[in-house]
């Protein structure tokens, strides 16, 4: 709005209501935060260390903590609040820790309950059908990624002893064989016959 008439060079104001929200905020909450975070970055640490045990996560905790406080710290309203307004965001850092810690276990004690998938492949023959599957799928791939499948995965040669024939490096090998696979799935994609289980 301007203050005066029809001059345009007169000054210009703002409505108060459009900043209303700013006025209750502190002149410079991130330093505030900051302060307050160096301060008390003891307490919170013990505080951490108390409640999770390990110091390693204890650390990782109040690291997170940290950053989101600083992230967050233009939502800080009023300076006096600062010290609640960081316990309620401590607080819930530590339930976030917790909820990941959570859904890890739940994660490695179904892989540990549940039989390994790799000891029922191994020694395991293909029927007739799913060795047809690949054989008519190997012809459309180069030739190395073909011979490379035949070798290692189908022969179930050492990887040392296909190096050497082939005359590369083992890395060498391990990429020609990632290649090879990759090219292996696309192929077998577009194959009508798909293996069953």
């Amino acid at each position: 709005m301007l203050s005066s008439g029809d001059d345009m060079t007169g000054a210009f104001f703002l409505d108060e209501d459009v900043f209303a929200d700013d006025r209750d905020r502190p002149p410079d909450s991130r330093a505030t935060v900051e302060r307050v975070l160096i301060t008390d970055y003891v307490i919170f640490q013990r505080m951490a260390l108390k409640q999770i045990g390990n110091r390693a996560d204890a650390d990782d905790v109040l690291q997170s903590f940290c950053v989101k406080a600083l992230e967050r710290a233009h939502q800080l309203r009023n300076a006096d609040a600062v010290h609640g307004w960081l316990r309620r965001l401590f607080q819930t850092t530590l339930l976030d820790h917790f909820r990941r810690s959570s859904r890890l276990r739940a994660k490695i004690t179904t892989l540990e309950q549940s039989p390994c998938v790799a000891e029922n492949i191994v020694g395991e023959a293909l029927t007739i059908d799913e060795a047809g599957v690949i054989e008519d799928v190997l012809p459309r791939l180069r030739p190395s990624y073909a011979q490379i499948i035949r070798q290692m995965d189908l022969g179930r040669d050492e990887p040392s002893t296909i190096a050497a024939t082939l005359d590369i490096s083992p890395n060498n090998l391990a990429v020609r064989l990632h290649r090879a696979r990759n090219a292996f799935r696309e192929a077998l994609a577009e194959t009508p016959v798909a293996l069953q289980a």
